[in-house]
């Protein structure tokens, strides 16, 4: 497990970006807000009301003294680029500060899962670069990244894009074993693209033993919650449209058979079949191996600096 510091992963950052709080105007102005919560209570208002202009200023002054909600906010939206202007420089910035104030705190604390979402959408912008800024590709620094979310944090996404990377080696060596097993764990906290992809692995048969009824009923589940989650890619709409024209009938019933033991909802199961099936004891769970668990011990912290920032309820998590 390679060691991250605040310095290697923010040098890619020096002289390239200086954010500076909104609301520090001359010495004889009166502040803009009482304190830095307080700042974050009136970005998050301004946001639900459309006024994106205020709300980033008063998420920036926030975010600079170390609130991590705004933190949060920001990179949300700098890297979604719906509300306010994609900048995946200011993006990357704020996932940045997240991973060096916070890497070190137990899995068990309630903003972990906050902090490992940000170790891996740094991880992703390492994979593709930033050419802004500019951060050139490096996947093996990435890899690196998603290994600690992953296996640290548990974050769904990093095991997703570690087992991306296992499947065509990219920053690692290639190994369609541990690619299966990283998306098997991404999987089962029904993350729609490791479903998806690790269905298509089963169904063909690519890289690891071919189960075409568990890798169908993979696909039910990521079409399912690729919609329930707001969207559905095509990429995974036409694949389960594709597997699914080329399944017989038999194997779409231990598809069906297999769909609660993968923790799937029972609409998948109406919705994949023009009639309803009934349960056939024959064809059980058990008729389809499953893949063996991923045996991953959380790596020792890995040496970022923790500064904490804001405390109480000045952390204003987003939800």
């Amino acid at each position: 497990m390679p060691m991250f510091s605040a310095s290697t992963i923010g040098s890619a950052l020096a002289a390239v970006i200086v954010l500076t709080p909104a609301g520090i105007g001359a010495a004889d102005e009166p502040p803009l807000y009482e304190s830095a919560t307080q700042a974050y209570r009136q970005g998050v208002s301004a946001m639900k009301s459309g006024e994106m202009t205020a709300a980033v200023a008063a998420l920036e002054y926030a975010a600079g003294r170390g609130v991590l909600g705004a933190q949060l906010k920001l990179a949300r939206l700098y890297a979604a680029g719906r509300d306010v202007p994609k900048d995946d420089t200011k993006a990357f910035f704020h996932f940045q500060k997240i991973a060096d104030q916070y890497a070190d705190i137990p899995p068990s604390s309630p903003i972990a899962k906050y902090v490992g979402e940000s170790f891996a959408a740094l991880g992703k912008y390492y994979v593709s670069g930033i050419e802004a800024m500019p951060l050139h590709p490096d996947p093996v620094y990435a890899a690196g990244l998603f290994r600690h979310a992953s296996a640290y944090f548990g974050d769904a996404e990093a095991q997703y894009q570690l087992g991306c990377l296992y499947r065509t080696g990219a920053g690692v060596e290639k190994n369609s074993t541990i690619a299966a097993n990283w998306l098997a764990m991404a999987a089962r906290k029904q993350h729609p693209g490791a479903q998806a992809l690790l269905g298509e692995m089963l169904w063909r048969g690519d890289g690891v033993s071919q189960r075409p009824a568990r890798g169908l009923a993979l696909l039910m589940l990521a079409e399912e919650n690729a919609k329930a989650k707001g969207g559905e890619p095509e990429q995974i709409r036409q694949l389960y449209k594709e597997t699914l024209a080329e399944a017989d009938s038999g194997t779409r019933k231990r598809a069906m058979a297999l769909l609660p033991q993968l923790g799937g909802p029972n609409r998948a199961t109406a919705r994949a079949m023009t009639k309803p099936v009934k349960s056939d004891p024959k064809l059980t769970a058990s008729k389809e191996p499953q893949l063996g668990p991923v045996d991953l011990t959380p790596p020792a912290a890995m040496g970022l600096s923790v500064g904490f920032g804001a405390s109480g309820d000045g952390l204003g998590v987003p939800q």
